[in-house]
This record gives C-alpha cells, structure tokens and sequence, in this order.
C-alpha cells in the first residue's frame, strides 16, 4: 500500500495526460518508494499502453537486449523489427516511426545504471527526447541523487533543460510517521532509526512493537537493516574505509573541518574531498550559522538513516554479532536519549514553517536554523548553542527544544534569554521559542508575554 503520495500521483497524471508532455525526471534515495509509485501508477491504468523496463547491468547492450524483450511483451511484432538495432536511439527512432502498436508511455528505472558508465547515453537520450518521442513519453527513474541531480540542475548537462516535469521523491516526514504510529514517543523512535525512509517505515509496521522491530531489523546480524547503510554507500564510492571513518566522526553532532580531520587522523586539505562527495550524496549537510560575527560553518549528518547507523551501529558491530537483540539495551544507552534530543531539534525547526501557517508563530520565517557562539551564562564565558533561530528582515524567533520527560519552566525561559543576548540580532523584534516533549510547568503557562511561544510536542 502507498501512503503520502497522493501529490505525487497527481503529478505524475498530469504528465501522463498533459499533451504537449515529453519527458519527465523522477529521483530520491534508495528505498522511498519510487519503483512502488510508477507500479502503482501502472497498475491502476492498465491497457492505457505503458511499459516499465528497470536497467539490471551497467552494460549497455544488456540493458538495451533486456529493453527490446519488454518492448516485445507489449507487442510481439516488435521483437524481430527492433533486434538488429544496437542503440536505444536506434530504437526510439523506429517507435516514433512505426505504424505498429507502440506504448504510450516508456518508462526507464535506473537509468544511471545505463549512463553512469558511458557519458554518450546522456548525449543519445538528448537527441531520443528532443527527436524521437513523437506522440510517446518517456520517464527516466533514478536512485543515484548525485548523478540525477547533476542531469536536471547542470546546465552543462545535455539533459540540463529536458525535462517537462521533475519530481523528488522523499521520505515520509515526521508527521506522516506520526501518523502510522500515532504514539508520539514510538513515532520518535522510528523516525529516528529510519529517517522516514518508506520502505524502512514499512519494515517497522510489520512488528508488533517498535522495539521489537529495532531488535530485528537492526540488532541482529542478518537484520534486513543491518548492513543497508554500507550497502548504500558501496553502491556510490568505490573504497568507502575513509568515508566510515568521517561519518562515525561526525555521528550526531555537528563538527567543523579541523574536528574531522584531527579525529580522522588526516589533514585538513585532504578531508575536503570525501566531505564534498558525501554532501553531493546528501549523506552530510553544511550547517550554517549567518547570525554569528563569524560565517563559520559546520558539518552534520543530514540522512537520519546513516546518522543512527554510524553512531551507534557501525561502532559496535562486534558486539551486535555477539550480543544479538540483547545488544540493543547495551549500545542505546543516555547516549541515545541525547541523540533523540537533536531529531526533536530537527522535527521543530523543519515544523517552523507549518507553525507560522497554522498561526502558532507570529510569522513566516525567510530563514530557519541555528545559532551557536560564545554567551556569559553565571559569569562564564562558554561555547554554547540556540536549537532554532528563524528569522525575516524584521523579527527573529530564538527557540530551545527539549525532549525530556520533566516539564519546561520559567529557568529554561530565561536562559534562552541569557543566551540570547549574545546573538546579533541586526536591530530585529525578537521573540523565544520553547519546545517540550513532557509540556510546561504552570508557572511558565500562566505567563502573559506576547514574546514568548510555546510548542507542546509538535
């Protein structure tokens, strides 16, 4: 069953029946169901003459054998006609031609698979989209996010500006986890360990418990989510020792460059690589913080997947082999109460935007992040951080989340405060932000101050 994607098929119709529509682009990472929504799709049309054909080799005359067998499934007649074609532009030339019965509608899956390895074939699918289509479409999937990317957004590309329609497929959000597992605690737990990756989600939903989900599916040696991350990453990087070794470095937290290389043992210059090859994988994000004197920046984990995988997984794969489910007690200790803590910094400050919708800000921020500095807090001078900073031209929200089981009072109130003093607010009307998993003490509830928001869970 397809859940969330009610947008996506409605997208994907109106390529489907637009008549001026040739070609269209679909990509997301691995495992968020995009293969699930074109069957779905096909499935609930059929006979209106669509053909589905996922590239298996990187060897081109594979692929394009394997084309023609699906093409001559639709049509038998097509089958000795198309044989002695030895490019898919070949192929594409005569279905544009032929007064045969040919499909509406081509869809190609994975087609990195068929490109990544020759760069002519972008070159050919140029010259098949802009010459060869006639009254066909042609939907191009992809799971390689780095190469997809770089054909829809490169203008040096030559599928750069091709594609009628583009569509990402992303993972469920949080509320749409929330929404499977409507205890918030357990919809945390999920998100957390899956990063709402669908077909993960899936997984967790099979389980009666959500811990006895996490116990099988990833404390134990042949859980189905036990080697997925380095799976995934073998399938981009060719030696992926380095790129471990950052992504446990990094973990949860967010770190700067020097942090990396000095706890990777390298140099600095030499870490800058692997960091760009993992952000055009987004795998690892830049982390901003445009409200400090210093435009200083950091790196952090941004697919939740990998970030639980290399913080508490990876690290500890011995004692998972040795230990089994009884591992799980083990490994996701206080460390992992403070690692849930960040994903509630995430869910808030991604929920800012629905917030301001929903009249709970007191306006749509441009920008939202984080703050992080030096601040004087009982007249010492330390680094510290604000969980959320969202902002416009004139105002600024300043917000601290906390995912604790005891409730949020006036203290935490006025440290946010205390903290932010020390923020260069550039002249703005500042308001503060509180977010609580467990709510707000009584005293903080009864205080009438129009600065002050209060978010209850999300």
């Amino acid at each position: 069953m397809l859940y969330f994607r009610d947008r996506e098929k409605t997208q994907l119709n109106d390529f489907v029946n637009h008549p001026r529509y040739k070609a269209m682009a679909v990509y997301g990472r691995r495992r968020t169901g995009k293969t699930a929504l074109l069957l779905d799709y096909y499935e609930h049309n059929a006979g209106a003459g669509m053909v589905y054909f996922q590239c298996a080799s990187f060897d081109y005359m594979a692929c394009l054998y394997d084309f023609v067998t699906v093409l001559a499934s639709y049509n038998s007649l097509l089958e000795p006609l198309l044989r002695p074609y030895s490019t898919f532009r070949d192929v594409f030339a005569f279905l544009s031609s032929t007064q045969l019965k040919r499909p509406k509608v081509i869809t190609i899956n994975e087609f990195p698979f068929l490109a990544k390895k020759d760069e002519n074939v972008t070159v050919e699918f140029q010259w098949i989209i802009d010459h060869a289509l006639n009254d066909m479409k042609l939907i191009l999937l992809g799971s390689s996010i780095s190469f997809m990317s770089r054909q829809i957004r490169d203008e040096q590309s030559p599928l750069y500006g091709r594609f009628d329609v583009i569509m990402e497929i992303l993972p469920f959000s949080f509320d749409e986890t929330l929404r499977l597992f409507p205890n918030f605690e357990d919809a945390m737990e999920v998100y957390a360990q899956t990063g709402g990756v669908a077909q993960y989600v899936m997984f967790f939903l099979d389980y009666p418990t959500v811990r006895q989900a996490s116990e099988a599916l990833l404390f134990h040696r042949t859980g189905r989510l036990f080697l997925e991350a380095p799976n995934l990453l073998m399938q981009e990087v060719r030696d992926i020792t380095t790129y471990v070794s950052i992504l446990r470095v990094i973990g949860g937290a967010e770190k700067d460059t020097g942090k990396i290389a000095r706890q990777c043992g390298m140099e600095q210059r030499n870490v800058y690589p692997y960091l760009n090859r993992l952000v055009d994988l987004d795998i690892v994000g830049l982390v901003d913080n445009p409200l400090s004197r210093k435009k200083d920046r950091r790196y952090r984990v941004c697919d939740p997947f990998f970030r639980f995988y290399y913080t508490f997984l990876e690290p500890n794969v011995s004692l998972i082999s040795t230990l089994r489910e009884a591992s799980r007690d083990v490994i996701l200790n206080d460390q992992y109460h403070e690692f849930l803590g960040y994903v509630y910094e995430d869910v808030i400050r991604s929920g800012c935007y629905r917030y301001a919708l929903d009249g709970r800000l007191p306006f749509v921020p441009r920008t939202v992040g984080k703050w992080w500095g030096q601040a004087r807090i009982d007249d010492q001078w330390m680094e510290t951080e604000i969980d959320v900073a969202a902002y416009d031209d004139r105002r600024l929200i300043l917000g601290e989340c906390k995912y604790r089981e005891k409730a949020v009072g006036i203290q935490e109130l006025n440290r946010l405060m205390q903290k932010g003093q020390f923020v260069q607010t550039k002249g703005r009307e500042v308001y503060y932000l509180l977010a609580s998993k467990s709510g707000f003490t009584d005293d903080l509830m009864s205080l009438h101050d129009s600065r002050v928001i209060l978010i209850d869970r999300v």
